[in-house]
């Protein structure tokens, strides 16, 4: 069950075109540090934001696909 939802999610990732891809990661990233710096308090939403710009920028950039 959780398999089949992992490749289905891969599945349409793989089929995105090249900044919408770079977008999603981005926005996946942006969530990621942003709930991080809620638990450690130790960042802010600043750092977030910016962490999801650089991720966005860099997988457009440098698309391993």
């Amino acid at each position: 069950m959780v398999l089949d939802s992992y490749y289905r999610l891969e599945a349409w990732a793989e089929d995105l075109p090249r900044l919408k891809f770079a977008i999603a990661v981005g926005i996946a990233s942006f969530f990621g540090v942003f709930v991080g710096s809620l638990l450690l308090q130790g960042l802010t939403t600043v750092h977030a934001v910016m962490m999801g710009v650089t991720v966005v920028i860099v997988y457009y950039a440098f698309d391993p696909r």
